[in-house]
C-alpha cells in the first residue's frame, strides 16, 4: 500500500481537528495516515511556531481553565 504524501493542507486539517479535541488515533483514521505520522507532524508544526504565539495560546488555555473551574465550582 503506497504511503500518502503529507501536504500542507493535511497538516492544516490535522491542526484543526486536534484543536477541536480529537485524539491522534481518530485524526489518523479520518485522514488515512498512521498515528505516528499525525503525532510527528503536529509536534513539528508546534515547534515551528514563534515563541510569542505559543505563549499567547498558553495564556488563552489558562484563562479557559480558570473559567471552567469557576463554572464547575459555582454552576455558572
Amino acid at each position: 500500500m503506497p504511503r500518502r504524501k503529507v501536504t500542507p493542507e493535511l497538516i492544516k486539517k490535522m491542526k484543526e481537528l486536534r484543536a477541536q479535541g480529537w485524539p491522534y488515533q481518530k485524526i489518523a483514521a479520518k485522514l488515512g495516515l498512521s498515528v505516528m505520522t499525525v503525532y510527528n507532524n503536529l509536534k513539528k508544526a508546534e515547534a515551528e511556531k514563534p515563541k510569542e504565539e505559543v505563549a499567547e495560546e498558553k495564556k488563552e488555555e489558562e484563562k479557559k481553565e480558570k473559567k471552567s473551574f469557576f463554572r464547575r465550582l459555582f454552576g455558572k
